[in-house]
């Protein structure tokens, strides 16, 4: 599936269904778009419904995506809106459980402020299998640093990369990994095409947070997004005022669009830790 700015409205849903293209279904209606990964049921943001413009309607909309993806265990929803916060109209699905989350899109039209590599770090294309399994295993760390389950979400992340580098082999998305000495330090994913670039899934080993590894990959992964269309539109998501969003800011990166996701989760999630209030 190609011309995902065709489809949808907003740079942040674009740029979702470019992270999944090759490894995804897309089934477009005129009041929503459905994306489905059959191979990885587990993966939420994989399996979920986009409801074109504002209207929050709750019960109208969960019982849309039962219909629509009624072999999922848990349930997840959006608004192809570019300027939704969560307000008064989101009260009924906290009510009924509901995880209500708030994205910035941000996005990269000017001048990008480059960032230089540090001392002793090279940043270089992952390519061989252990690094592949270096950028699982640091993945698999943060997240337990996190609060999720070792066992339930390495297999929900050893899936998933194998999606990615299907991706990379085909030439959709490229991963760099900084280096100190042999071991990965940091990783980050892009995945780009003629109009939209998105970065994926920023992690840096704690010993070496706040060295600039971090903008330094960025620097790189724009790099290479922009020597393969020189128009594409770098574009992230992240939580608001969360630290991803600050170092992306940092590199020039500007606010875009406000979205909004509400999620259930299953019992025994891989992708997010329990709740533990």
């Amino acid at each position: 599936m190609g011309n995902e700015q065709e489809i949808a409205k907003t740079l942040g849903v674009c740029s979702d269904l470019l992270v999944e293209r090759s490894v995804s279904e897309v089934e477009v209606h005129p009041d929503r778009i459905i994306l489905r990964i059959p191979e990885e049921p587990h993966y939420w943001a994989g399996n979920m419904v986009f409801f074109r413009g504002d209207k929050v309607e709750p019960e109208k909309q969960i019982a849309q995506f039962r219909k629509d993806l009624p072999e999922a265990a848990h349930t997840m929803f959006g608004w192809d809106t570019p300027d939704m916060t969560i307000g008064a109209a989101h009260t009924p699905l906290s009510d009924l459980g509901y995880k209500l989350e708030q994205i910035d899109v941000l996005s990269l039209t000017g001048p990008l402020s480059r960032a230089p590599v540090p001392d002793g770090i090279v940043i270089r294309l992952v390519q061989t299998d252990e690094d592949w399994e270096q950028v699982i295993a640091l993945q698999i760390d943060t997240a337990v640093d996190q609060g999720y389950d070792r066992d339930s979400f390495g297999t929900y992340v050893r899936r998933r990369f194998e999606s990615r580098r299907r991706q990379v082999k085909a030439g959709l998305a490229n991963w760099f990994g900084a280096f100190d000495g042999v071991l990965l330090v940091a990783d980050l994913g892009i995945y780009t095409d003629a109009a939209v670039s998105r970065f994926q899934e920023v992690e840096t080993r704690p010993s070496h947070r706040k060295r600039g590894i971090c903008a330094a990959l960025v620097t790189a992964g724009v790099d290479w997004a922009k020597a393969q269309a020189p128009a594409t539109i770098p574009v992230l998501q992240a939580h608001s005022d969360g630290p991803a969003g600050r170092i992306y800011r940092r590199c020039g990166f500007e606010h875009r669009e406000t979205l909004v996701l509400a999620i259930l989760p299953p019992q025994g999630t891989f992708e997010r830790p329990a709740d533990t209030a």
